[in-house]
């Protein structure tokens, strides 16, 4: 087992932290009696696609991350691989979440320093794996990282196409 600096324990458990909160608001949303996407119609379950489509892609970002953030924890070079697209998709989207609300706003308001901290959060532990040690402990090559890459693209366009 490789022996982890605080950066890559950081990255790790940052990962986990944001899936586990996915996780918990995804099981708030599911016994919550105002979500309509399963009910029982005349006898028969019904299922909203738009629905399925949003729980489909909020789980698989939960079972993703729990795995990446055990993963970088273990030093296993598929923590690294999941887990950096999973930090900069939630960085995009943070990211497209204080631009739109800043857009509201038209000035700066103190609502914006969660975002703030959150992205500054998020940009240092992108950091920190990117650094030559992190990918030199995780073994990541060329192609690893592409696979890296296509991940992320991937994970965006899933956000996309499944809403």
């Amino acid at each position: 087992m490789v022996k982890l600096s605080w950066k890559e324990k950081y990255a790790g458990i940052l990962v986990l932290l944001i899936s586990v909160i996915y996780l918990l608001m995804q099981l708030a949303s599911i016994f919550s009696n105002r979500s309509g996407a399963y009910s029982m119609q005349n006898g028969t379950f019904v299922i909203s696609k738009n629905e399925l489509y949003s729980d489909l892609r909020t789980w698989s970002l939960v079972i993703a991350g729990i795995i990446a953030g055990w993963c970088l924890l273990a030093g296993r070079r598929l923590g690294w691989i999941l887990g950096l697209p999973i930090l900069l998709f939630i960085t995009a989207l943070v990211g497209a979440m204080t631009l739109e609300q800043a857009m509201k706003l038209k000035q700066f308001d103190n609502s914006l320093i969660g975002f703030g901290v959150g992205i500054f959060l998020l940009v240092w532990a992108i950091i920190f794996l990117l650094l030559p040690a992190a990918r030199q402990k995780y073994r990541v090559s060329k192609g690893i990282a592409l696979l890296t890459l296509l991940l992320f693209i991937g994970l965006g366009g899933a956000y996309i196409y499944l809403q």
